[in-house]
């Protein structure tokens, strides 16, 4: 399979050559005044945009590409700041920043494939494959940072990801190079465990799997930490018919897409070019852990910090079990659906809304999205383009048809971002109604609005209380 990667053009005579000495461009980036990381940015995507479009020896270009790489993950952490906690559809201030990280990590990217292609080219490849090592794990590394940014902002990564991640893992085959360990920094151990090609790119597969969209922005950073950990616990084998395919995902490594589930396949891997992902053995690990977490224990494996919220990664790694394992059927169908209705986010919107369902007052804070398909536990609806920016993945909102007076309770399943702040979500329901109430706490000045949704007896579902997080505590009385 000849690669075909996703690069520049490069340019026959240039304006500005590009500078590849270490000491220069550190010394550049130091005379820079402004604190600004979206100024550092800047200068960084400037001098990376100009170096990945012209003819540099492959040696020049990963010496500087190593250099800029420093800096780069430094100000990418600090644009990340934004986004990451940033409800939807995104404000200026977070669109900016989530645009800024994804051009240094796509030019990054560029540059490492850039110098992968020389190195392949040359006549003579005696001695090239340390080089060859670090051009393709760093390219991979970009890769699935700028797919991460597309995660934490709910946007579909271009197809193109995935067809430069499955051949640069392939030419790594090639060369028998795609277990052999690069430089890591030591103080981060997340490095020093995705420092093999292989490593880091079934970690970029299994982040696809791991339904993103379904997660907030912080839990999936958290995921994508916690998943280094048990990396070495998942492996790639040629294609082959297999008694059970649980855990068992198929890549097509001549393709533009991500990595399906073997049991949803219906033709037979292709031996030439399809290879199986497993993952029974991270499965089961993942298992170890929530036991762990389940006896009020945290593991002592490292995977989880000793200070984590526990109840937060159950739901986390119980996530991690369905779409890593046996993934859930659909219980029900969904049915295409026109109609609008009016939204709101949020308990205290929610409360208020719910103490007086006949006063016009009190869906002022209510938005406009429209319909597009339907089921008996939830919906997809899109926003309008008046609706607030007030959507978070995980957030309690209610929803009533136009001519409804009935505001029905769910949350938000998931979120899919386009352009024009075009928002997708999945709503999953959860009660037909809802009453306001207070909660009072002996010794608090301070009543908690919370809302008291009624048991569902064909769902099984036992009266619930919904309260405002750090509301329920060990021994407390409401």
């Amino acid at each position: 399979m000849a690669i075909k990667l996703n690069i520049p053009v490069l340019q026959e005579k240039p304006l500005f050559t590009a500078e590849t000495r270490p000491q220069k461009i550190e010394q550049l980036i130091s005379e820079l005044k402004d604190d600004n990381p979206q100024a550092l940015a800047t200068h960084l995507h400037e001098e990376l945009e100009t170096l990945n479009r012209q003819k540099i020896s492959p040696g020049l270009r990963l010496q500087a590409l190593e250099t800029y790489r420093r800096y780069l993950i430094n100000a990418a952490q600090s644009l990340a700041e934004a986004y990451i906690h940033a409800t939807l559809p995104l404000q200026e201030k977070a669109k900016s920043a989530a645009a800024s990280s994804e051009s240094l990590w796509l030019e990054l990217g560029y540059g490492y494939k850039l110098a992968l292609i020389d190195l392949q080219n040359q006549l003579i490849k005696l001695g090239t494959d340390k080089s060859s090592t670090l051009a393709i794990h760093r390219a991979i590394h970009a890769i699935s940072e700028f797919a991460m940014v597309h995660y934490q902002t709910y946007v579909i990564p271009p197809s193109h990801i995935w067809s430069d991640l499955h051949q640069l893992y392939f030419c790594a085959v090639q060369l028998g190079i795609h277990n052999n360990a690069v430089e890591s920094d030591k103080n981060k151990l997340s490095d020093a465990l995705l420092n093999t090609i292989e490593n880091a790119y079934k970690h970029a597969l299994l982040m696809s799997l791991a339904e993103p969209q379904q997660l907030t922005q912080v839990d999936i950073g958290l995921i994508n930490e916690y998943l280094t950990h048990h990396i070495k616990h998942t492996f790639i084998s040629t294609a082959a018919p297999l008694e059970n395919t649980t855990g068992t995902f198929m890549i097509s490594l001549d393709s533009e897409h991500p990595p399906v589930q073997l049991s949803k396949q219906k033709n037979e891997p292709n031996p030439d070019s399809d290879v199986l992902l497993q993952t029974i053995d991270l499965i089961f690990a993942i298992h170890q852990d929530l036991k762990t977490l389940q006896n009020h224990r945290v593991p002592k494996n490292n995977s989880i910090p000793a200070g984590a919220d526990r109840s937060n990664y159950i739901q986390l790694l119980t996530h991690l079990i369905k779409n890593w394992g046996i993934s859930p059927k659909r219980i029900f169908n969904r049915s295409l659906k026109n109609g609008d209705i009016e939204l709101v986010t949020g308990l205290p919107a929610l409360h208020r809304i719910c103490s007086d369902t006949n006063n016009p007052a009190t869906i002022e804070s209510a938005s406009h999205w429209k319909i597009l398909n339907i089921s008996p536990t939830g919906m997809a609806i899109r926003r309008h383009h008046t609706a607030e920016k007030n959507i978070s993945v995980g957030a309690i909102i209610g929803i009533k048809a136009n001519n409804g007076s009935r505001w029905d309770i769910g949350f938000v399943r998931w979120a899919n971002c386009g352009t024009r702040d075009r928002l997708d979500i999945g709503i999953q329901l959860i009660a037909a109604e809802a009453a306001s109430a207070i909660a009072h706490v002996p010794g608090d000045v301070q009543n908690e609005q919370i809302l008291l949704l009624p048991a569902v007896t064909a769902a099984k579902q036992a009266a619930t209380i919904i309260a405002p997080i750090g509301t329920y505590q060990p021994a407390r009385q409401l």
